[in-house]
C-alpha cells in the first residue's frame, strides 16, 4: 500500500468524527433549544386566537393579549368620513386578568406535560371575560368628540295650516343629523359584540353613524293624521260655503260667507272660531233687534209721540242659545234660514218694528181704546178704566194679552166682588180687558167717579169684537 492511501483514509476518519460530533453537538443543541424554548413558556408555535405567543410564559403572553385587546382601534365613520378614533382600552373594555392568566397557566402546563422535538403550528381561541366601564365609555363618546359639524335637528311630522294654499297639509318628518348618546353607546355595544364574535383580537372595528344613532323626530307622519287633515279641510270648506240668514219678519239680516270666514282660526292643527267674535254679533244684533224691557217710542192715533217706560212686551234674542246655535250651524256648510232664538216673543214684526200694525192703544187720558189689525183699524170705542185713586189706577206699559176666556169671573176677597164677564182678556197684574155691563156709558170722565180696580170696562159688543180679533200674544200699549 503506498503513502498516499494511507492518508486518504485518515483523512476519511477524522471527517467521519468530525461528522459525529457535529451531529451529537447538533441533537443536543435541539435538545437544549427545545427544552429552553418549552421550559416555563406556552412553548413554541402557538397562538392564542391568532395572536403569536411563542415562547412566553403565561404571564408575558397575557400581557401581550391584553395589550393587543385594548390597543385595538375603533374607528366612526359617517358619510364615508372618518369623524373619531379612539381604543377599545379608551371605550372602558378590558378582560379579566384573573381569568386570563389562569386559563394561560392550564395551556401552558398542558404543552409542557406533552413537550415534543418536533411541533406543529397551533392556534388555541379562548373564551374571554369582557370587562365594560359604561361611565369611561359615555365619556369616550361625549358628542363633542365627534368633530365641529354643523348638526341638524329632525323635525317632527306637523299638520299645519298653508297660508298661502289656504288649506291644512301634512308636513312629513325629517330626520335630522344629531346624535343621540344612548343610540350611539348601543350601537358601539352592539358592533363591538359583533366584532368580538368574529375575533376578540384583530383589526380596527368601524362603528357607523348614521340615522341609527342620530335622534329620532318624535312624530312620525301616519294614516290617521292623513284622515285628520281631510276632516279639518273638508269643515273649513264648510265654513267657508255656511251663510245664515235672520229673519225679522219680512226683514232680513244676512250673515255672509265672508264674515264668517274672518272669524275662522286656523293655527297648526286647530280649526275653531272666534267666539268672542260671534258673541260681538249676538250682542249686536240683539242690540238692534230686542224691543222689550227698553223704553218704547210710539206714535199714537192721535199723531204725537209718546214714550212708554212699563215696556214688557216684544223679542228679546236669548244671546246665549243663539251663539250655541249660531256655531252649529256654521259647521253645517249649508244656507241656514230662520229665526234667531227667542227668550221673549212678540206677536209679529217687521224689522225693528214689533207691532207691524197690529196691537190695541189705549189712552187713559183720552179714555178711548183703538184696534189695529195689520196697519187697518179694526175698531175704536170709549172705555172705562181704574179710578185714579191709589191701588186702583190702570197700570201704563206696553204688555201682551196673557190667554183670553169665555165666561169668565171676575172675584176679589180684597174688595169683596164676584162678577161674571163674557170676555176676559187679561194683561198684566190681574188686570185686564172685559165687558162691563154695568157701567152706563164710557168715555169721558166717568172713570173718575166710577172707574174699575184697573182693568179697562168695555161695551159688551166692543169686548166681543175685540176678543174675536186678538190671540193670546196680542200686544196691548197703555199710555
Amino acid at each position: 500500500m503506498d503513502k498516499k492511501s494511507i492518508m486518504s483514509r485518515k483523512t476519511l476518519k477524522i471527517v467521519l468524527g468530525i461528522c459525529i460530533v457535529a451531529v451529537i453537538a447538533a441533537v443536543a443543541g435541539l435538545l437544549g433549544y427545545t427544552y429552553m424554548a418549552d421550559h416555563n413558556t406556552l412553548g413554541r408555535k402557538i397562538s392564542v386566537n391568532g395572536l403569536d405567543v411563542s415562547r412566553l410564559n403565561a404571564q408575558e403572553a397575557e400581557d401581550k393579549i391584553i395589550a393587543s385587546f385594548e390597543n385595538r382601534e375603533v374607528t366612526f365613520q359617517e358619510d364615508d368620513q372618518e369623524v373619531y378614533r379612539t381604543t377599545l382600552k379608551d371605550l372602558g373594555y378590558s378582560l379579566n386578568k384573573e381569568d386570563l392568566l389562569s386559563k394561560l397557566t392550564d395551556i401552558q402546563k398542558q404543552r409542557e406535560e406533552n413537550r415534543k422535538i418536533f411541533t406543529k403550528e397551533e392556534n388555541v381561541d379562548l373564551e374571554y371575560q369582557i370587562e365594560q366601564n359604561e361611565e369611561q365609555e359615555k365619556q369616550a363618546l361625549d358628542i363633542s368628540n365627534f368633530g365641529d359639524k354643523k348638526r341638524k335637528a329632525s323635525a317632527d311630522a306637523e299638520i299645519r295650516y298653508d297660508r298661502d294654499k289656504k288649506e291644512f297639509i301634512l308636513v312629513k318628518q325629517k330626520q335630522g343629523t344629531e346624535i343621540d348618546a344612548d343610540k350611539l353607546q348601543t350601537m358601539v355595544e352592539t358592533t363591538l359584540n359583533a366584532a368580538f364574535d368574529t375575533a376578540i383580537l384583530g383589526d380596527a372595528v368601524t362603528v357607523p353613524v348614521n340615522k341609527h344613532v342620530y335622534i329620532s323626530p318624535s312624530v312620525i307622519a301616519t294614516d290617521d293624521m292623513e284622515v285628520k287633515v281631510t276632516n279639518l279641510n273638508d269643515q273649513l270648506s264648510k265654513y267657508r260655503s255656511t251663510t245664515v240668514t235672520y229673519t225679522f219678519g219680512s226683514e232680513t239680516v244676512v250673515l255672509d260667507s265672508d264674515t264668517i270666514s274672518s272669524w275662522v282660526k286656523a293655527e297648526g292643527e286647530t280649526l275653531s272660531v272666534d267666539e268672542d267674535a260671534v258673541k260681538t254679533y249676538v250682542s249686536d244684533l240683539a242690540n238692534k233687534y230686542n224691543t222689550i224691557y227698553v223704553p218704547r217710542t210710539f206714535r199714537t192715533s192721535a199723531g204725537n209721540n209718546v214714550t212708554i217706560e212699563g215696556n214688557e212686551y216684544g223679542y228679546r234674542i236669548d244671546q246665549d242659545a243663539e251663539v250655541t246655535q249660531l256655531l252649529e250651524d256654521l259647521k253645517s256648510g249649508t244656507a241656514v234660514t230662520r229665526d234667531p232664538i227667542y227668550s221673549s216673543s212678540g206677536y209679529q214684526r217687521n224689522g225693528t218694528d214689533d207691532l207691524a200694525g197690529s196691537y190695541i192703544e189705549v189712552s187713559l187720558d183720552a179714555q178711548h181704546l183703538w184696534l189695529y189689525k195689520d196697519g187697518n183699524l179694526v175698531t175704536e170705542t170709549d172705555i172705562v178704566s181704574g179710578k185714579p185713586v191709589k191701588g186702583r189706577e190702570t197700570y201704563r206699559g206696553a204688555w201682551p194679552i196673557a190667554y183670553k176666556a169665555s165666561p169668565y169671573n171676575l172675584t176679589s176677597a180684597e174688595y169683596g166682588y164676584n162678577v161674571k164677564v163674557n170676555y176676559w182678556m187679561p194683561f198684566v197684574y190681574g188686570q185686564g180687558l172685559h165687558d162691563a155691563s154695568w157701567q152706563s156709558s164710557f168715555g169721558g170722565n166717568r172713570y173718575k167717579t166710577n172707574g174699575s180696580h184697573g182693568c179697562i170696562n168695555l161695551p159688551k159688543d166692543q169686548a166681543k169684537l175685540i176678543y174675536e180679533t186678538i190671540d193670546a200674544g196680542y200686544p196691548i200699549i197703555i199710555y
